[in-house]
């Protein structure tokens, strides 16, 4: 506990460097150490602790654990809101496309190859429209849009505008309110915890309920919910099993991935990784004492199973909005690709943040994009086909 509570300090205040560089810095981590179990249907803790363990071993020299498409997503994000000092839907589509086309091995889902193939052209007018035509005009509903969505919460500082812009950066691959809800629900989660709002953890659910119950309330979602066969206000609905999941004094791994899932699709994934970290909060007995909060929550991710990277890469960028960059080992940083970058445009984005905070805008969107956010009820209906990976 005194561990956990020194930690927590180090962070500093709402919206500290620390906490945006642990945000950052911690989503990469997780992608790139939640690569080995990823599939995987059991993952034993011993398994878990032992790759962890790994990470610290000097006698291996400087092994990199590779980032996957969901850090060089979460990437591109960065780069375009930095350079564009806010939300420009051309400039953020053409990233995505270029950086498939670069880099096409990151694991990325078949679905969204064909999305991010079609952004690559230069003659591309309506950059929305590649994702509403997936999947038969039904759109995607996985984690594709969720993954690289921690990035929004860490360039606005405005509520409104970080629930806007995550909903149409992930409307770039995911067309189907399941998919860009979820986007939206991550950056929620990273926003609040930048505020210093993640403990106590009640509060802190009560409040994403709140938000998500204004973010659902659409007849787009009530139609996608009723063709996936999913509650009226899914992720609503997802929340309300996360509160009642912390609220037991004990919870076995197999109940978590009963009750939230530990699957490509967002709404078995993003709810799961809000879990995670407040599950962690507190020591737990399959940890080691020596573990801090966001060592717990990295830990605890790559033990369910199923999506390891995506899920303790949204878990990651989470606590360490909370916990800030103090709180992640030296060894594991330097085990991960891309995370010196991330701090590095950590900062960057912190001096963004302030700078829209006194004034200096918003976003660079037009309104075409926020006309395809309105209209999407017109252009598709949504996908219930299976993905095998539904970024």
């Amino acid at each position: 506990m005194a561990m956990t509570a020194a930690r927590a300090v180090a962070a500093g205040g709402p919206a500290s460097l620390s906490r945006f560089r642990g945000a950052l810095v911690a989503g990469v981590l997780g992608d790139c150490v939640g690569g080995e179990f990823e599939g995987a249907e059991e993952v034993p803790m011993e398994r878990v602790l032992q790759h962890l363990n790994s990470l610290d071993d000097e006698t291996k020299g400087n092994g990199i654990l590779d980032y996957s498409d969901d850090t060089a997503m979460a990437r591109c994000v960065v780069q375009s809101l930095l350079t564009r000092t806010g939300y420009d839907e051309q400039d953020m589509a053409r990233r995505f496309g270029k950086e498939f086309s670069t880099s096409p091995g990151r694991g990325y889902g078949s679905g969204v190859v064909q999305v991010l193939k079609k952004l690559s052209a230069p003659q591309l007018s309506d950059v929305y429209q590649p994702a509403r035509a997936q999947f038969n005009g039904r759109g995607s509903f996985g984690n594709g849009g969720a993954m690289r969505a921690a990035p929004f919460a860490l360039a606005f500082p405005d509520l409104a505008d970080v629930k806007r812009f995550a909903g149409l950066g992930a409307m770039l691959t995911h067309s189907c309110s399941l998919g860009y809800n979820g986007a939206i629900l991550q950056a929620l989660a990273v926003h609040l915890a930048l505020q210093g709002a993640l403990d106590p953890p009640q509060q802190f659910i009560n409040r994403l309920i709140a938000e998500m119950e204004e973010v659902e309330d659409n007849e787009v979602t009530r139609n996608d919910a009723r063709i996936l066969k999913e509650a009226e206000k899914p992720f609503c609905e997802r929340l309300h099993r996360v509160r009642d999941l912390i609220d037991r004094s004990k919870v076995s791994i197999e109940e978590v991935i009963s009750e939230l899932g530990n699957g490509v699709a967002a709404l078995h994934s993003v709810p799961t990784a809000i879990f995670c970290v407040l599950h962690c909060l507190q020591p737990r007995e399959c940890l080691p004492e020596s573990y801090g909060g966001l060592e717990r929550t990295i830990a605890y991710s790559l033990a369910l199973g199923g999506d390891t990277d995506t899920i303790a890469c949204m878990a990651g960028a989470i606590a360490g909005a909370h916990y800030g960059i103090e709180a992640i080992p030296q060894s594991w940083i330097k085990c991960c690709e891309g995370a010196e970058d991330a701090d590095v445009n950590a900062g960057r984005l912190h001096a963004l943040y302030y700078q829209s905070a006194k004034g200096g805008g918003s976003g660079n969107e037009n309104e075409r994009g926020e006309q395809s956010c309105d209209d999407r009820s017109k252009n598709a209906s949504n996908g219930t086909e299976k993905k095998t990976r539904a970024e």
